[in-house]
């Protein structure tokens, strides 16, 4: 007879090179360009937390009443109360993705990896780095080392619940100054608790008449709560509760075996959004920019407007009328967005902030000359240009004009500059004065060199 002891984490495991990476990494390890998108994401995810914020105040849908029930010392983006840790991480993730607006990983959808990011990791960053005390230096680290995991993690059945909620719990950890085990068991903890979806996400132009059911809100309650699952995951392990084992090979994307730690740092294959609306929609927009600058194409002028798309795209192929939701649902309407390029030379935030949800007559009434029609020869493309578009447009006097936009900006090699960047803070900053902005821009740019946060 002989007793068995088993020692955790005696022979390797699973993840047991990532979580040596993520306690051992510092920000002097990180290189200078790692450093600089490092803040250009933490730019980017603020910019879209104070716009949602703000939107979420105008239409009343917004969840402040739950996180001021929950004392603590940290004050959510965009709010003028604190909260504890995990309730401002669930408003940071809601308010950045209240509008599509915000920062993606390339081609997630065939490698796997959190589809946003920086709705996830900077969102907990900021929550848990108020609360602790961390430096800037510390947030940086922290924001770079969590999308490591986000991008490493698949989305099995175009789910990102494995990549978002292991994301929060590692950015969180990494804050909270966690050892081996402890990131471990963070991450395990995260996956183990996280809210499984069940069901069929709501389409994006349904909802009540009152919107406080509408897709607006529902679908980013699941980023918020991954969020809030993945700091309380981390600060349970930090107590030293154990986590069940960090994933399986299911649950591991393609970076994580072909894109080695700490040599090729995955915020590098991340984009940033010019407009608030889903990317599929972008090459039609800017082929519309384009062909109205050009030609002096005036909105009285058009007959009719065809869009060619790719046939992955096709899923913004959306229709409006009077009753469409289009503070969310918008977003994903080549339709609408294509109507705002034409009648406002831009798209921004006002068109979807339209009183009771609901867009005016007139771009309802131009959305009705357009039709989107599938294109498979665009899709041969993808992998070189994913968001290519070609918009076709009938004058009335039967002048046909066409533009095919390859590269809309924010796409490479066509991505937008730091200046575009910091610009994006300061538009969706709407409610601070000039003074205000610029300390804020100044205070991102300069982040490495904050102190305490």
């Amino acid at each position: 007879m002989f007793e068995l002891k088993r020692e955790r984490h005696q022979t390797k495991y699973l993840g047991q090179d990532m979580m040596e990476f993520l306690v051992k990494t510092k920000f002097e390890d990180l290189p200078e360009e790692v450093v600089l998108r490092g803040k250009h994401i933490v730019a980017d995810a603020v910019a879209c937390m104070l716009a949602g914020a703000k939107t979420r105040k105008l239409y009343g849908t917004d969840f402040d009443k739950m996180a001021k029930i929950v004392s603590g010392d940290v004050t959510p983006v965009g709010c003028d109360f604190k909260t504890n840790a995990a309730m401002a991480a669930f408003l940071n993730s809601i308010h950045a993705q209240t509008h599509d607006f915000n920062d993606g990983l390339n081609n997630s959808g065939m490698l796997g990896g959190a589809y946003h990011p920086g709705r996830t990791v900077v969102a907990v960053a900021l929550a848990v780095g108020e609360a602790v005390g961390a430096s800037g230096k510390d947030i940086l680290t922290a924001v770079v080392l969590g999308i490591e995991v986000a991008a490493r993690m698949r989305n099995p059945a175009h789910d990102s619940t494995a990549a978002d909620s292991y994301s929060a719990a590692a950015t969180a950890a990494k804050l909270m100054g966690a050892d081996e085990t402890q990131m471990r068991d963070a991450i395990g903890l995260s996956g183990f608790l996280a809210a499984c979806r069940v069901g069929k996400t709501p389409g994006y132009t349904g909802g009540r008449k009152n919107g406080k059911g509408s897709p607006a809100t529902t679908n980013v309650l699941k980023y918020g709560y991954l969020n809030r699952n993945g700091v309380e995951a981390a600060e349970l392990a930090m107590q030293g509760f154990e986590g069940p084992e960090f994933a399986d090979n299911n649950a591991i994307g393609t970076r994580y075996y072909t894109c080695g730690l700490g040599k090729e740092y995955q915020c590098m294959d991340m984009y940033f959004k010019p407009w608030p609306t889903c990317r599929k929609t972008h090459g039609a927009i800017a082929a519309t920019l384009e062909l109205k600058n050009k030609y002096g194409v005036k909105p009285e002028d058009v007959k009719s407007i065809r869009i060619y798309q790719q046939t992955t795209g096709m899923y913004v192929n959306t229709p409006i009328n009077a009753e469409s939701e289009i503070c969310y649902g918008g977003q994903f309407s080549l339709q609408y967005t294509v109507t705002c390029a034409m009648l406002d030379g831009n798209v921004t935030l006002k068109h979807y902030r339209w009183p009771d949800r609901k867009a005016p007559r007139k771009y309802v009434d131009f959305a009705k000359k357009i039709t989107v029609v599938a294109d498979n020869s665009l899709d041969g493309h993808n992998a070189i240009s994913p968001n290519h578009g070609i918009v076709e447009v009938e004058l009335n006097n039967g002048e046909i004009l066409s533009m095919y936009c390859q590269y809309p900006l924010g796409s490479e090699p066509n991505a937008m500059t730091h200046e575009q960047r910091m610009q994006k803070v300061r538009d969706c900053a709407e409610d601070m004065t000039e003074e205000q902005k610029d300390k804020l821009v100044s205070w991102i740019e300069n982040l490495d060199k904050v102190e305490k946060i």
